[in-house]
């Protein structure tokens, strides 16, 4: 039996109910399927934000106030929620997270739990998508966010992992559940010895702290053979399915020879 998520504090009412005005507004959400290379099993689906018309994501943000990018972002949690759960998108669900920070942690924490038993998801197939950790503040708080996502039932993903120096200090730092490789290393890995460098030294990072590496990005086959062949095991990208708004898409499940 799961219980609600503690009643938002007084002084977090107000953003409460900005949040709650942005969920109705015009966006909606397509899902991709993130996949096991071995046999192409759908483990899980990111959460993609989209204009209801089928607009791309730049096109949606482009349009909110800067001073309103933190109540976007918790409603796009929250709405994603609610249309996964209506479309019923099996398996994990991945919901980015751009504009937590220590100071509304535990407001974002607390209303994501609530809207996902809300909408009859299990917290535990939630995964915390964080694509900024440095917004995360100090090491100290990085294992905050980390431990209080996890108190919660959740699971968190560092994004956007190899695309600086910083990015790899701080994944040993969060130690989060799943890492997901920038995509700038995929982009025709199999031919780039500096890139498989590069990957090869994350997929031995990853390997010791116990995170499971995500490869995003994928389009072809050639790029697919290297990082199955490497050891990373999960995988995403146009080559198993594009998006499909409001809904699960088919995967691919024979690859090109």
């Amino acid at each position: 039996m799961y219980s609600y998520a503690p009643a938002l504090a007084p002084d977090h009412s107000e953003s409460f109910n900005q949040v709650s005005d942005i969920v109705d507004t015009g966006f909606t959400f397509a899902f991709q399927p993130i996949v096991r290379m071995s046999d192409r099993r759908v483990l899980g689906h990111e959460a993609l934000v989209r204009g209801l018309r089928g607009e791309s994501a730049g096109q949606v943000i482009e349009a909110i106030s800067t001073h309103n990018r933190y109540c976007f972002d918790q409603a796009c949690r929250m709405r994603a929620l609610q249309v996964a759960a209506a479309n019923r998108i099996n398996g994990d669900l991945h919901l980015n997270c751009s504009h937590i920070q220590p100071h509304n942690l535990d407001l974002s924490l607390d209303t994501t739990s609530e809207c996902a038993i809300e909408n009859g998801v299990l917290p535990s197939r939630v995964v915390l998508e964080f694509d900024n950790l440095p917004m995360l503040g100090t090491p100290r708080q990085l294992n905050l966010t980390r431990e209080q996502a996890h108190k919660r039932g959740f699971q968190v993903l560092a994004d956007n992992i190899g695309s600086s120096e910083v990015g790899l200090k701080r994944l040993a730092v969060f130690r989060p559940d799943y890492a997901k490789l920038d995509r700038s290393l995929i982009r025709n890995i199999d031919s780039s010895q500096r890139r498989q460098a590069i990957v090869l030294g994350i997929l031995a990072t990853a390997r010791a702290l116990g995170i499971e590496l995500i490869a995003t990005g994928i389009e072809n086959q050639a790029e697919f053979e290297w990082l199955r062949q490497a050891g990373v095991r999960l995988a995403q990208g146009y080559l198993f399915a594009r998006p499909k708004l409001e809904s699960a898409p088919a995967v691919r499940v024979a690859l090109e020879a």
